[in-house]
């Protein structure tokens, strides 16, 4: 070969070199960016499915307990009963505190700028809110109805109007990042496909066919993602996220052409006993061919979606009538108590059903679907397959629960949690936190904050106390003679602190269980005391010369001084979580919890921190010299037995 062709011959593979060179460099940018944008639409989807939600039913419960504790604070100014009274100011109390829970859970979850700044507005407003509301409930407790009035539509009026103007902001804050999650992931795909057919168009047939199969890829994905977004993935039914949406549409339809329509709500009888019988594979196969039936029932233009584990809910935009309703019900009985033929075992179902109609029940989402839950529940005590809502169903629901309250202590349906307090000194555990739960028979676990205020109101909480004592002292008794001697804190209401009997009770009951009472302690929250505090200070005392000691649970969220508690004999204070969470990364937080340990200190009370949840936080109140602390990162409330097991296991535990 001559050098001519030689050269030909180099030249030709040192193009093909670098066209091939450039098609992979094409292929590889081309890859890059297909993952890249998926990586996008991931996120975004999966900041739809895992934080907008949660955060849009939060703000929505704020909002409602924000309007509850209003309308709860002009009864108290109204209200002439002294009883009367005092029952509301407990379901004002009450309000506060739901609100409270909500804005934490709230701030506990990752928060965006604009979301913090919400936030921090909510939290500067409520404080200006606090003392005039506070004023003026006290002023009508103590009977000036007229003054309080005047005060709260003179200032607290105003203040309230700003704050439901801001939670009504939250509101849509989240509404619109939820939104802008979706365009963000539609806009992501958007430019994944531009940007890959851009340099695609300077790739060879090996570049372009890649780069076909990366498009084919983003898109399955992010159809997928989208699918999961909006679909439950055990039954293909539409999820609550999806659910929720189609319900709000067809609210606002139905206001605009002033047409009526059906929402159901169903929950499953006995699904927890197939579960624990046949094992959750089945129960899954259960679910899915119940959904089946339930489409089987319905026609096109209704919606059924799953909302979670065995509950249900149908919309049925087109019937307007009780009668359609009904009979769509009567039609899902009937396919429900169908017998399931799964692998060799056949299954007997059957379900409960609430009925409610848009406008008689209520006009908008939230109310229809809280009183179709309330009517289906009905349906399930009383076994009667469906029922409809109606005025009096959640006053008879209260009544039931409260009947079956006082019965569940005496079967001892009441169970207690024990959450672990570790001493920030030596790192090991130095106490626990006894939390009551009500192991329902046909609504499983219930939290206390599902029957603690029936008790207050009903007049059982000394009962319940007294059960919630015996018991601590039994798991303290059957631990001190396993060679495990935890000293426990249990919680008390206002009806003990205030009543002078209870330390007698307490005398009793340590010497029926040889309990020394060192070994026990008595939590009460600030507000609490604060309400009569002469009585409060007349039990505190005795309780200290029996040797119980008294701590403040939630110290911050009321209004009494450290002084004050000092006069008290109070030995200890529980710094609220609200402070604690956020203090790593919070300047005002770790400025109050510093400030709150120190005056504890000069004081010569011990200070536990609440609502630890991860190593930052410990780490901090261990620089401050926090004597104890308690919270999720160290342990969560758990049984008898799993407390053990973590006793045995945890860095924290005793061995």
């Amino acid at each position: 070969m001559d050098s001519a062709s030689t050269q030909r011959t180099f030249g030709l593979s040192l193009s093909l070199g670098m066209g091939f060179a450039l098609v992979l460099s094409l292929i590889v940018v081309l890859v890059w960016i297909g993952l890249s944008r998926m990586n996008d639409m991931n996120q975004h989807l999966m900041q739809i499915v895992s934080e907008n939600n949660v955060k849009m039913e939060l703000a929505h419960a704020m909002n409602d307990t924000l309007r509850e504790r209003a309308v709860s604070m002009h009864k108290i100014t109204v209200l002439t009963d002294a009883i009367e009274q005092n029952i509301e100011y407990d379901h004002f109390n009450d309000e506060g505190a739901a609100f409270v829970e909500a804005r934490d859970k709230f701030v506990n979850m990752p928060l965006r700028p604009n979301e913090q700044g919400v936030i921090a507005r909510i939290r500067a407003l409520t404080a200006l809110t606090r003392p005039p509301v506070m004023q003026a409930v006290q002023q009508a407790m103590d009977g000036g109805g007229g003054a309080a009035r005047e005060l709260i539509e003179r200032e607290v009026i105003p203040l309230q109007k700003q704050l439901a103007s801001i939670l009504g902001e939250l509101v849509s804050t989240e509404e619109a990042a939820s939104v802008d999650a979706a365009a963000n992931a539609s806009d992501s795909y958007a430019s994944a496909r531009r940007l890959m057919f851009g340099v695609g168009s300077f790739a060879v047939i090996l570049g372009i066919a890649i780069a076909s199969l990366v498009i084919r890829h983003v898109t399955r994905q992010a159809r997928l993602l989208q699918h999961q977004a909006m679909f439950d993935a055990l039954t293909n039914l539409p999820n609550r996220l999806l659910f929720a949406d189609r319900l709000q549409q067809t609210v606002m339809i139905a206001r605009r052409e002033k047409q009526p329509f059906a929402l159901i709500t169903l929950d499953l009888d006995h699904f927890k006993e197939i579960n624990d019988t046949l094992g959750h594979q089945v129960g899954d196969q259960v679910l899915q061919q119940a959904s089946t039936r339930m489409l089987g029932c319905l026609r096109e233009s209704d919606t059924v979606a799953r909302m979670g584990g065995d509950e249900y809910a149908i919309l049925l935009p087109t019937t307007m009538q009780t009668d359609g309703a009904t009979l769509v019900a009567h039609k899902l009985l009937k396919a429900m108590k169908a017998p399931l033929s799964i692998g060799d075992h056949r299954v007997d179902l059957d379900a409960s059903m609430g009925i409610v109609l848009f406008p008689e029940h209520g006009d908008n989402a939230d109310e229809l679907t809280r009183r179709a839950d309330a009517a289906m529940y009905q349906a399930k005590r009383a076994h009667s397959g469906w029922n409809i809502y109606n005025a009096d169903l959640e006053e008879r629901n209260q009544r039931t629960l409260q009947m079956g309250l006082r019965s569940a202590i005496a079967r001892h349906e009441l169970v207690l949690h024990y959450q672990p307090k570790i001493d920030l000194d030596t790192n090991r555990i130095s106490g626990v936190e006894a939390l009551v739960r009500w192991q329902h028979p046909e609504l499983g676990l219930l939290p206390p904050d599902r029957f603690i205020p029936l008790a207050e109101q009903t007049g059982l909480i000394r009962a319940l106390t007294e059960y919630v004592l015996r018991e601590a002292l039994r798991q303290h008794q059957a631990w001190a003679q396993s060679g495990r001697d935890l000293p426990i804190a249990v919680n008390v209401s206002a009806d003990n602190i205030q009543d002078p009997d209870f330390p007698d009770q307490v005398a009793k009951l340590l010497e029926e269980f040889g309990t020394p009472p060192s070994r026990l302690e008595l939590e009460v929250t600030e507000t609490v005391i604060m309400t009569k505090p002469a009585r409060a200070a007349a039990c505190i005392t005795k309780l200290n010369t029996l040797g119980v000691s008294v701590a403040i649970d939630d110290f911050g969220t009321g209004y009494s001084s450290m002084t004050h508690l000092k006069d008290m004999l109070v030995g200890k204070i529980k710094i609220d979580r609200s402070f604690v969470r956020d203090m790593a990364v919070s300047h005002n937080d770790a400025i109050i919890v510093r400030s709150t340990v120190d005056l504890g200190h000069n004081l010569g009370l011990k200070v536990i921190a609440e609502g630890v949840e991860d190593q930052a936080v410990w780490q901090k109140l261990k620089e401050l010299g926090c004597d104890s602390a308690q919270g999720y990162h160290m342990g969560r409330p758990m049984p008898p037995e799993k407390l053990i097991e973590w006793l045995q296991q945890s860095e924290w535990g005793s061995g």
